[in-house]
């Protein structure tokens, strides 16, 4: 992975909004201000995932990005004690649209939203609906991460969870 640095991601352009070396991004990294990462298989290809930190409100997510530029999967998570604590998993299903980027709109969204003593929430919306379900007693333990030094991002972006 080839990591670049800017202050936000525009899901509009798909481009960085103010680029940053990697000494900028670690200062605001060390200061708490908001940086973005994004991550690229090789140096010309389009990015496939991206990492927003805001350690100064206690924020971070991990995006996935299809080849289409658009939001496939995102993790947010939030300060809790020292530790990030994953409090929103959000999944974006386009069926056969190849419409790039934000001018997606997604099919179908999958939701969980968890809380530290193990009640989880999940919604469904797809053009049927929306479903949802609440459960209590899960185990959340694996949501806890600890806050990662700058690039070393590597436990908040596992994707299988």
């Amino acid at each position: 992975m080839i990591w670049t640095y800017c202050e936000q991601w525009n899901n509009l352009t798909e481009t960085p909004m103010n680029p940053t070396t990697p000494e900028q991004a670690q200062a605001r990294h060390t200061s708490g201000e908001l940086y973005t990462a994004v991550a690229s298989p090789g140096e010309q290809s389009a990015p496939t995932l991206r990492v927003e930190m805001r350690l100064e409100t206690g924020y971070a997510s991990a995006i996935f990005i299809d080849e289409f530029g658009r939001d496939t999967l995102d993790y947010t998570f939030t300060l809790i004690t020292g530790s990030f604590f994953l409090e929103t998993a959000a999944a974006y299903g386009y069926g056969t649209s190849q419409a790039r980027g934000w001018y997606a709109d997604a099919d179908r969204t999958e939701t969980y939203e968890f809380t530290i003593d193990g009640v989880v929430q999940r919604a469904v919306e797809e053009e049927g609906g929306e479903s949802k379900e609440i459960r209590h007693g899960v185990d959340v333990s694996s949501n806890w991460e600890p806050i990662p030094a700058f690039g070393a991002y590597a436990s908040l972006i596992r994707r299988e969870r």
